[in-house]
């Protein structure tokens, strides 16, 4: 569900700008290289969880580059909320710097009115990133304790006198 989540996420809005005069404009992931490198480590989770359904034999590196998948996607979709929130800052900080010379005050009033937006595709992919690398990383802790011979119990119960 993750790499499916992040593949359609890719191909959603991840900003908008809402500006007077100009209208609002949006941008998807795949109009930038970003979108197709998400889409790429997306198809990546999808193609790992269909050899595990499967039931097939997966190699010991995919389940690694798996949980890697998830964390870039992860870490690019926070650090491009991130980018997002401080472009707004600096744009605001910029426009509000040149109001002084602005007499009529018409540059303050548009940067009050011009709006950034994170879009859902961002916030899916984040989201997405993070549920496929803590289900991945759960998965193979999982598998290491069961490849783990039980030794604990009975250390437990020796402990127990």
């Amino acid at each position: 569900g993750a790499g499916v989540a992040a593949v359609v996420g890719s191909f959603l809005p991840w900003a908008s700008v809402s500006a007077p005069f100009v209208g609002t404009m949006s941008v998807s992931g795949v109009d930038g290289i970003d979108g197709w490198i998400t889409a790429a480590l997306g198809l990546l989770l999808i193609s790992y969880s269909s050899l595990i359904l499967r039931g097939r034999g997966v190699p010991r590196a995919y389940p690694a580059l798996a949980g890697l998948a998830g964390l870039s996607l992860f870490g690019l979709g926070a650090w491009k909320v991130a980018d997002l929130w401080v472009s707004e800052s600096t744009m605001r900080q910029e426009m509000a710097a040149s109001a002084e010379e602005d007499i009529f005050g018409i540059q303050q009033a548009m940067s009050q009115a011009v709006q950034v937006r994170v879009g859902v595709g961002l916030w899916l992919l984040t989201l997405a990133g993070l549920v496929g690398a803590v289900t991945i990383v759960l998965m193979m802790l999982a598998r290491h304790r069961e490849a783990s011979p039980t030794g604990n119990a009975d250390t437990a119960d020796n402990s127990n006198g």
